[in-house]
């Protein structure tokens, strides 16, 4: 578990006091002949125009005695579509002519005008185009977004409203609610220690198709109580991403009107099967998964998902979601204290995961970071102990404002992520990626490894393509254009590197251009699977650099990982060179630093390592 120290255009609205003219087309007039309205009204010695122009429909609202079967003949004398009765209004119905002018300045003329003679016809109007403005936001207040939750002022990480605290950068979460986008049909699942499933906050969101207990093996995630509340992880998960809002308790979830789910694995053995069972829950009707664990942050271990987890990673993102692909979200790590690097953890360091980083308020690096290439963006978490934490929903139908690490981070962005499916349904798996690496941004971010790669993007190892922007996504949902299929193009060098201080390889890469389905010209992920033997793997360093000069560091020495298991074909992760072109000269550096705790008579020896860019 993944907490910090503890655990894992609008236009203005009509002139105040402006009438309405009667609609032309109403039966008995004329008509007349422009409908252009023209006022000019002098106030206070100023001349003052006030134009606007009618827009008429092909659409008429018409009053018939004598009900359906005479409304029907009437229609269809004239040439109009009787499309039923407005509403529950008696002999009132909605005619239809297809042959009018969708839009027209001019009332309609013509035979079919004629209708107001027929002797049941005793009302027809021409309907107008009228402008109504939505009464949900008023710009220039300090707050524009109010909720009556008791924790909502509190939320720093959503808005910019408390004058004791400076706020630098948000996450523009409200622009999106702006937007109307809430997280409406979208279903989001906690694979965790169980939810809370009858929290007053999450009982109005709860989806029991999105939970499961697998430790339990019974289709109800409660999480187990105890006196130390250890079970309390999932819940505070999933009150980040879908807390109800304006419900007078507690707190405001990213995604308040999303589905939420959670599926009891982590309080029982952890296995394969266990893992596996959790990733592929229900892929049809979740869109969602959102991952706050993994292996040890303890700076020594290497670990990953295996045959089973990676089967359901692989299932979920070709045949998930009908095809487009089950979203996993995970949290990078916790390990910052104990030097571990997050590529060595093969959830984190998968393509088929969103590795979520953390930063402070404050933009500062947080104490538990951990540092690697395959993080994709950052959400905001705690910092230095006398830094604002997260605020959620808590055990025991509570809440808490002290949920920290990059466990708080990963549900933030799952929310985020609801927002943009919401905006379009039709996202890819791929396409998300694509949009968190356009629409993330340094801001104030502060790492002294900020670089633009070749595409003009900014990345960095702590933040990834940096702080996740709601707004900035649902806009690019929805206008995005689904990205060409996947090709995935492997480049072999099946040679033996000899062992020295610095190693360094060239490939030369093709991006497999003698073959169509998998030639590859702009890069998404980039894996090189490596096999090291080396007497204590905490002493290597890795880096890879892209034809177009990039360099990422796909591992840094680890002050406690004295294993001599070294490296057997681990998949290393990098996203920084994203839409860069593949074909060209790789380089691949391997420095090793001897530590004073080895034998420096034992050399490490390095085999192969294929690089595959995807």
């Amino acid at each position: 578990r993944r907490e910090g120290s503890a655990e894992r255009g609008r236009s203005s609205p009509p002139p105040r006091g402006e009438t309405t003219s009667h609609a032309a087309g109403d039966r008995g007039r004329s008509g007349g002949g422009g409908d252009l309205l023209c006022r000019l009204t002098l106030v206070l010695g100023f001349l003052l125009p006030a134009c606007r122009t009618r827009l008429y429909t092909n659409h008429w609202a018409v009053r018939i005695a004598g009900g359906l079967p005479e409304a029907n003949r009437i229609a269809s004398k004239y040439g109009y579509v009787n499309i039923g009765q407005i509403g529950t209004l008696k002999d009132y119905y909605h005619f239809y002519h297809s042959k009018t002018i969708k839009r027209s300045v001019l009332s309609s003329r013509g035979t079919h005008s004629f209708i107001s003679m027929e002797p049941k016809v005793e009302w027809i109007q021409q309907q107008v185009v009228k402008r109504r403005i939505k009464r949900d936001y008023k710009p220039g207040g300090t707050q524009s977004t109010y909720f009556n939750d008791p924790k909502w002022p509190s939320m720093w990480y959503m808005h910019c409203s408390d004058n004791t605290h400076h706020c630098q950068s948000d996450m523009n979460i409200v622009g999106a609610w702006k937007r109307g986008y809430t997280g409406k049909n979208v279903v989001v699942t906690i694979l965790d220690d169980g939810i809370e499933r009858n929290h007053p906050d999450l009982m109005q969101n709860y989806d029991s198709q999105a939970s499961f207990d697998v430790n339990g093996n019974d289709f109800d995630p409660m999480p187990r109580y105890d006196a130390s509340n250890e079970n309390k992880h999932g819940t505070r998960c999933a009150g980040e991403v879908a807390a109800t809002a304006n419900n007078s308790h507690c707190t405001v979830g990213i995604a308040f009107n999303a589905k939420i789910g959670g599926v009891r694995m982590l309080d029982g053995d952890v296995t394969d099967m266990v893992e596996a069972k959790s990733l592929s829950l229900n892929p049809q009707h979740i869109h969602i998964y959102s991952a706050s664990w993994g292996p040890d942050d303890d700076g020594k271990t290497v670990d990953g998902p295996a045959s089973l987890a990676r089967q359901a990673f692989e299932n979920g993102i070709r045949m998930g979601r009908r095809g487009l692909g089950s979203v996993f979200v995970w949290a990078s790590g916790n390990g910052g204290r104990s030097r571990d690097h997050c590529s060595c953890d093969g959830y984190t360091n998968s393509i088929y995961t969103i590795s979520i980083s953390s930063t402070a308020e404050s933009g500062k690096k947080p104490w538990y970071l951990e540092e690697c290439a395959s993080t994709l963006a950052t959400t905001y978490s705690s910092g230095e102990s006398y830094d604002r934490k997260i605020i959620t929903t808590d055990l025991r139908q509570r809440c808490t404002d002290s949920h920290t690490g990059t466990s708080a981070s990963a549900p933030m962005a799952a929310g985020i992520i609801a927002l943009a499916l919401e905006a379009n349904p039709f996202l890819t798996w791929r396409d998300i990626q694509h949009i968190i690496v356009r629409t993330s941004r340094a801001g104030h971010l502060n790492a002294n490894d900020w670089k633009t790669n070749a595409a003009g993007y900014k990345v960095s190892h702590l933040y990834g393509f940096g702080l996740m922007d709601a707004e900035a996504m649902v806009i690019e949902a929805e206008k995005w254009t689904t990205v060409p299929p996947q090709h995935v193009c492997v480049e072999n060098t099946d040679r033996t590197i000899r062992p020295d201080s610095i190693v360094r390889s060239i490939y030369k890469a093709t991006g497999c251009s003698d073959n169509p389905n998998h030639h590859v010209i702009y890069l998404e992920h980039v894996v090189v699977r490596i096999t090291i033997t080396h007497p204590r793997r905490g002493d290597l360093a890795i880096y890879l650099t892209s034809p177009s000069g990039t360099r990422s560091q796909l591992l840094a020495n680890r002050l406690f990982d004295h294993s001599m298991e070294g490296f057997k074909n681990w998949e290393f992760m990098t996203t920084h060179c994203w839409s860069e072109k593949a074909a060209g000269d790789w380089i691949l550096e391997i420095c090793d630093t001897p530590s004073q705790l080895r034998n420096f008579k034992t050399p490490g020896s390095i085999f192969t390592w294929p690089i595959s860019a995807i």
